[in-house]
C-alpha cells in the first residue's frame, strides 16, 4: 500500500511541476507588459512551491514507515512474538542472536540477516525499502532486549 501511495504522490507531484512550469514559462506571460523582475519572481515562487510539495510528499512517505506493522505483516508468521516457528531456539532475543546470528548481536548483523536472509528466512532486500530495512533493524535490536528478551 505504501508503494502505491508513494507512486501516486510522485505522479501527482510530476503533474504539479509540469503545470507550474508551464504557467511560469509560457510565452503568453512574456507578451504582456509585465516587468522581467515580476516574471522571475513568479517563476521562483512557483518552482519553490513545486519543490516544497515534493519534499512534503517525501516526508509523508517516510513517516509511514511503521516497523511494528512491517513485522506483523512480513515476519510474524515465523517470528510471532519474537519466537521462531521454523527453527527452535533461533528467536529474536538478544541471547539467541548472540548464539545463532552470524556476526553476533549487533545492528550490522541484524541488518545483514534482514537484507540477505539465510536458510528458510527469505531475503527482504528488494521487497522492503532501505528505510524500512533500517527501521526494522533498529526495531528488532530494541525488541531483543525488551519485549523479546525472554522468548525461548
Amino acid at each position: 500500500m505504501k508503494k502505491y501511495l508513494l507512486l501516486g504522490s510522485a505522479c501527482l507531484n510530476a503533474v504539479l511541476v509540469v503545470a507550474l512550469c508551464f504557467m511560469a514559462f509560457s510565452s503568453s506571460q512574456l507578451s504582456r507588459s509585465v516587468s522581467v523582475n515580476a516574471i522571475a519572481g513568479r517563476r521562483a515562487a512557483m518552482m519553490g512551491g513545486a519543490a516544497a510539495a515534493g519534499l512534503a510528499a517525501n516526508r509523508m512517505a517516510n513517516a509511514a514507515v511503521n516497523p511494528t506493522s512491517i513485522f506483523e505483516t512480513n515476519c510474524g508468521a515465523c517470528h510471532q512474538g519474537g519466537g521462531n516457528n521454523i527453527i527452535t531456539g533461533h528467536t529474536l532475543s538478544k541471547t539467541a542472536m548472540e548464539q545463532y546470528l552470524d556476526g553476533g548481536w549487533n545492528k550490522e548483523a541484524i541488518e545483514y540477516q534482514i537484507r540477505n536472509g539465510k536458510g528458510p528466512m527469505p531475503a527482504w532486500e528488494g521487497v522492503l525499502s532501505d528505510e524500512e530495512i533500517k527501521a526494522m533493524t533498529e526495531w528488532v535490536y530494541e525488541q531483543s532486549t525488551g519485549a523479546f528478551k525472554d522468548v525461548n
